[in-house]
């Protein structure tokens, strides 16, 4: 997992010992269910600090969206106990300091906000938006079993999310993201001219076509229905006010 994200795991191995007590004190209260032993602890702060890099890695493009409740966890603690810690960690790593802000007060379209979160999180990893490979950010409530969270996948060729349940099962119908398809991707101009040109079919003759989830109707996130994205998302990545 460390090797995933290397800036994000420097960055989440500066965090304050004195916020790693808190949060497994106090993140229970507000997330029941969320595990708090060491193994958890790194998980969530390296999630953390992988959004805060996709919004780094973003900042031109628009504000992003938090996938991940477990990453969150960190985040609410933090602000409730040491907020200028936070935003001197965020801008010693980051070089901004996102703000914590609903969904509404996002200043730009959810699905959007989502789409850059995806596609910044892929490349601090390394890979590339239209790869198939789920960023640790967004694998990361199902990997935890985090009640309440957002469980991501592949189904049927779309990046999906189910909602997992108090007792940290992902349940329910799949909920397609068409934001996070190829065509929505390169539509928002977040991939590179050879990801748009590697994902053309190779038998379209130039005409456009795209490998992959092309739809922008009926998947993008909202907050309707437990979709991910709506507890918090960043500002500071650009655009957010």
């Amino acid at each position: 997992m460390r090797a995933r994200c290397p800036s994000a795991t420097r960055a989440a191995a500066q965090i304050p010992t004195a916020v790693c007590a808190a949060w497994a004190q106090l993140a229970p209260d507000e997330f029941p269910g969320l595990a708090v032993d060491d193994d958890a602890w790194l998980r969530c702060t390296i999630g953390l600090a992988q959004f805060f890099e996709a919004c780094r890695l973003q900042r031109e493009q628009g504000p992003c969206a938090l996938p991940s409740k477990a990453a969150d966890s960190v985040w609410h603690v933090w602000l409730r106990t040491d907020p200028a810690g936070l935003d001197a960690w965020q801008q010693r790593h980051f070089g901004q300091a996102v703000q914590h802000r609903e969904a509404e007060a996002l200043g730009a379209p959810l699905d959007g906000c989502l789409a850059r979160t995806w596609a910044g999180a892929c490349r601090s990893e390394g890979g590339s938006p239209v790869a198939r490979r789920l960023p640790l950010l967004f694998a990361l409530d199902g990997l935890m079993c985090v009640p309440t969270g957002w469980a991501y996948g592949h189904e049927g060729g779309a990046i999906v999310h189910r909602p997992i349940d108090g007792a940290g099962r992902a349940s329910g119908d799949a909920v397609p993201h068409a934001a996070l398809g190829v065509s929505s991707l390169a539509a928002l101009g977040l991939l590179s001219a050879a990801e748009v040109a590697a994902m053309r079919r190779p038998d379209d003759g130039g005409s456009g076509g795209w490998a992959g989830t092309s739809s922008s109707d009926g998947g993008a996130a909202s907050c309707d229905g437990g979709s991910p994205g709506c507890s918090c998302g960043g500002s500071g990545c650009g655009g957010g006010s």
